[in-house]
């Protein structure tokens, strides 16, 4: 039965090829997908928790997701914020989202007061020097590399171009930072910023600290950064769905390749399984070699479009600043879906085969 399995996909390579195509493409989809998805999400958390801070304050309504509300808190929060209980150091923090030339077509970029922003992050200038006036930026580590950018290099901030001062480590927030105040002047925000960065005391009293801040500044957003990844649920709105609408359109192309290419295959191939049957194959061998051939492409499909993810995700990561994460959950559930896609789109086609008159079906021309 092996040996017919593989003859009949030896016999018809441009069918084979077709179906194989077809299920990478599904696979390819789920893997690169959900590795975007969860490689920016992860990225951005860790980013912002390596801010060092334990409690992020901000405003209602405010995303940092959102251009038109990116400085709606009023820095001055930050004097009556150092004098609650428990809190040690704050830092003020505008963020600006403008578009980009590379990832999502968006990037952001942040203006920090310098000198809290490192005392909390132990963010350091690690080569050049700190931005020195309004036409000069920041940039990390990462951004400077995947943009082949040094000091003196030109960058668009605002749509002019502002020079590279100084590149800095570790990252921490946007990759992009500015001073505060010129990002104030900039947007016409005299005194306005995004959010308030906290640092505790004690980080093992941080829910404590974060009552005290409900408690004394009510009707306001405090978020412990352990928990940020919620915050960006709710600034991107319907990612679970997107993800759920890849999964259920990848397994609809696997099964619609899979049922065509067999569908086919069956038609051309009514003579023989008249001959099958004349012989006495039952309607379940006759079944299980065409669910066993659909399986073997289908198998093949998940191998290629595993394959194709992972060189296209390499080439994304190396082309863009955009990062990936592949896990092995999501990849056992794409090749899951390429599986039994093919092994569901050939269940017609196979009944129909199992079903056919062996008489008519060895006339048949």
């Amino acid at each position: 039965m092996d040996s017919l399995i593989a003859s009949n996909i030896r016999q018809r390579p441009t069918r084979t090829l077709i179906s194989v195509a077809g299920i990478a493409l599904g696979v390819l989809l789920v893997v690169l997908n959900t590795g975007l998805v969860r490689g920016m999400l992860n990225d951005r958390i860790k980013r912002e928790r390596g801010i060092g801070a334990e409690i992020q304050f901000t405003r209602k309504g405010s995303s940092v997701l959102s251009p038109s509300s990116v400085m709606s808190l009023d820095v001055r929060y930050g004097d009556r914020l150092s004098q609650i209980q428990g809190v040690k150091m704050v830092s003020p923090v505008g963020r600006y989202v403008q578009t980009g030339r590379s990832g999502l077509g968006f990037e952001q970029v942040d203006g920090i007061d310098f000198e809290s922003y490192s005392a909390i992050s132990g963010l350091r200038i690690v080569e050049g020097r700190i931005y020195g006036n309004e036409n000069e930026v920041i940039i990390d580590e990462f951004k400077a590399r995947q943009s082949n950018l040094g000091i003196g290099s030109e960058i668009q901030v605002f749509g002019r171009k502002m020079k590279v001062a100084g590149i800095y480590a570790p990252e921490s927030g946007a990759r992009i930072k500015m001073n505060l105040t010129d990002l104030q002047n900039f947007l016409t925000a005299e005194n306005k910023c995004t959010f308030i960065m906290i640092k505790v005391d004690d980080p093992n009293q941080e829910q404590t600290v974060q009552k005290r801040i409900n408690n004394e500044l009510p009707g306001n957003i405090v978020l412990l950064t352990r928990d940020i990844a919620t915050g960006f649920g709710r600034a991107i709105p319907g990612i679970d769905t997107f993800v759920r609408a890849v999964l259920v359109l990848s397994t609809i192309v696997s099964m619609l390749v899979i049922l065509l290419a067999m569908y086919t295959t069956i038609t051309e191939r009514t003579r023989e399984i008249g001959i099958l049957k004349s012989l006495g194959a039952s309607n379940s061998y006759i079944i299980s070699v065409i669910e066993k051939e659909a399986i073997v492409i289908s198998l093949i499909g998940v191998i290629t479009g595993m394959a194709a993810a992972l060189l296209a995700g390499w080439g994304i990561e190396k082309g863009t600043t955009l990062q990936l994460e592949f896990h092995w959950t999501w990849l056992l559930t794409a090749a899951l879906i390429g599986l039994c896609g093919g092994a569901l789109g050939a269940l017609y086609p196979a009944i129909r085969a199992a079903n056919q008159d062996p008489v008519k079906a060895l006339s048949y021309e």
